[in-house]
């Protein structure tokens, strides 16, 4: 981002490091978590992971934000 001109960036987890937990859950179960309260936590544990990271590179998609 800096290379790109922009400045003040800031990264986000979109998902963040608990998306691997929902996946395997669904592929094992065979249901989806879309109504659940382990799905509801995802984005509370994504934001907790924001300031570390790794935890922010556990996540597979990233949103960076910057100034230009």
């Amino acid at each position: 981002m800096s290379e790109a001109g922009f400045t003040d960036t800031q990264v986000y987890g979109v998902e963040g490091p608990a998306w691997a937990l929902l996946k395997a859950t669904e592929q094992h179960t065979g249901e989806s978590l879309t109504e659940s309260r382990m799905f509801a936590s995802a984005p509370a544990a994504a934001r907790m992971a924001e300031p570390y990271p790794d935890l922010l590179a556990a996540g597979s998609h990233l949103l960076a934000v910057g100034r230009n």
